[in-house]
């Protein structure tokens, strides 16, 4: 009997909870982890009406730091700027920010050197709420000087570029070169690369390893040759014309078909695609050879 009245008890909780809360305008949460300079509606709350999302509502903590604001001071702070909405969820909200460091070595290992001294200005701080892939090319050499720009994608799209000086140990470098005759046409795999010492880089050279790794040759390397942007190119997954397979999910379901791809792409690029059973026309994300994700 009393496991009854105390399941009745929880569940009348629940229910009251979740009815005050889709009563409210802003549902705060308790705990929050931003990576932004600044404090905006969307970061600190479950629902709220869409024209508050990038309300700021103050500065952020410094990197690996907290601050905690009060419902109180939310509400009076919006009221302030016109917005009269009701608040429900925690009374108080702590804030952490976390920042994504571009330490030493993972600039090192961008740009693959394995030795040297790096000579800019540190530290070098990503916001932390992003997928973070990198390239780079040589500016410029003077002596054991090195300039470099690394080109930061932030979830696939150019984020920013930043220059870095290295100054390197003696005459030589590691570089990334084909650790065996390649002929035209293949996919680059991981065997196929290899470090070695070389005294100079060839322009547009790819330095990174895991940026090679999946491209395809355009034309025969040789042993011991650098992979450049004229010797590969990006693997498209998608052409124009290709039958694909199709992974259709609606919830909890998720069914396959196939369709014709109306446009070429690369992967998580969205493009149309015709249903051959219905001749319907989708947009779907490209999710790997010949394969799209349709939601």
């Amino acid at each position: 009997m009393r496991c009854y009245r105390l399941l009745i008890i929880l569940s009348v909780s629940f229910l009251f909870f979740w009815a005050n809360a889709f009563g409210c305008d802003i549902v705060l949460k308790k705990n929050v982890v931003i990576g932004s300079k600044n404090i905006e509606v969307k970061d600190i709350a479950y629902s709220y009406p869409n024209k508050l999302a990038h309300i700021i509502l103050g500065a952020s903590p410094y990197i690996n730091n907290s601050i905690t604001i009060s419902k109180t001071y939310i509400k009076s702070l919006l009221k302030q700027k016109g917005f009269n909405y009701s608040i429900c969820g925690s009374n108080y909200i702590k804030i952490v920010r976390k920042g994504y460091f571009l330490t030493k070595d993972k600039i090192f290992s961008i740009l693959g050197i394995r030795g040297g001294e790096l000579i800019s200005k540190k530290p070098i701080i990503l916001p932390f709420d992003g997928n973070y892939s990198f390239l780079f090319r040589v500016k410029k050499r003077v002596n054991d000087l090195k300039f470099y720009d690394i080109y930061i994608y932030k979830n696939k799209r150019l984020f920013k570029t930043i220059s870095v000086i290295v100054k390197t140990n003696g005459n030589y470098v590691w570089a990334p070169v084909a650790s065996h005759d390649i002929n035209r046409g293949k996919r680059i795999a991981a065997s196929d690369v290899r470090f070695v010492k070389v005294k100079h880089i060839p322009p547009n050279a790819i330095l990174s390893r895991s940026v090679i790794v999946g491209r395809v040759t355009v034309s025969f390397i040789k042993k011991g040759l650098a992979f450049t942007q004229f010797n590969t190119k990006r693997f498209k997954p998608v052409k124009m014309g290709d039958i694909v397979k199709v992974k259709v999910i609606e919830g909890s379901i998720v069914i396959y078909t196939v369709a014709k791809a109306l446009r070429g792409g690369y992967d998580g690029d969205i493009i149309p695609i015709m249903y051959l059973s219905s001749n319907k026309v989708r947009p779907a994300e490209i999710a790997g050879n010949r394969l799209v994700v349709v939601q």
